[in-house]
């Protein structure tokens, strides 16, 4: 640098800035990258991609779908989210589209009564109506959900919100209980009412992925009203 005179040093402080604040930038942004990083399929999903010639769920397209969503939101996939700790469902349905999720739970501590889940939806997806029962162990599992990316609404018990019933996927437009509607935007949290209560939630547009703070999760407690549901 002893070399360099006045200008070369301004010169070279400058380049250091831009890439420097392009660095922080990239690495800040709320809003979709669409760098073309990764594929856009996942916006306009078709079911039948999502299953194997014998009918069966072909688990590693659907993660790669979720995959192809985080690198649109510049969604950091660490090494965990490469690992068996992440999941895809289609909840024995066979219509992944319309009812499916990925999650992962970050920690579930039963000891200390507490949970963090992240949930991935993709455009349209939804996680069918649930609730939660007490068990043995715990009682009822209670939840709140941060939007983090993307849109999604939040179904719980109540008055129906008007027009609300055509938003509802045909697959349980005849049979869900929760019909009033909370749409979240991102950082937005909401959460469920009362324990036991009906709820479930339906990813926007260009996808969810949603950050949910809970009680322990215990399977056992976990009840769905479609009848043909398997989890």
């Amino acid at each position: 640098m002893l070399n360099m005179n006045r200008r070369q040093v301004i010169g070279g402080l400058a380049a250091g800035a831009v890439a420097t604040s392009s660095l922080f930038t990239a690495g800040c942004k709320d809003q979709p990258a669409n760098s073309g990083a990764s594929s856009m399929a996942w916006k306009n999903p078709e079911n039948k991609d999502f299953y194997k010639a014998d009918s069966t769920f072909d688990l590693e397209k659907a993660k790669q779908a979720y995959y192809d969503m985080m690198k649109y939101y510049n969604y950091p996939i660490v090494d965990r989210l490469k690992s068996d700790d992440f999941w895809a469902v289609d909840f024995g349905l066979d219509n992944f589209t319309e009812v499916g999720m990925a999650g992962i739970l970050w920690i579930n501590n039963k000891e200390h009564n507490y949970m963090g889940h992240e949930i991935f939806l993709l455009p349209g997806q939804m996680i069918p109506e649930h609730w939660h029962m007490p068990t043995t162990d715990v009682g009822a599992k209670l939840e709140a959900w941060q939007l983090r990316y993307g849109s999604v609404t939040l179904y719980s018990e109540g008055t129906p919100t008007p027009g609300g019933d055509e938003r509802i996927p045909p697959i349980h437009r005849d049979i869900a209980v929760a019909r009033t509607e909370k749409k979240l935007q991102p950082g937005e949290v909401g959460k469920l009412a009362a324990a036991e209560e009906k709820h479930w939630m339906l990813g926007g547009p260009e996808g969810t992925i949603v950050t949910e703070y809970a009680t322990y999760h215990d399977n056992d407690g976990l009840r769905f009203t479609h009848p043909d549901i398997k989890f």
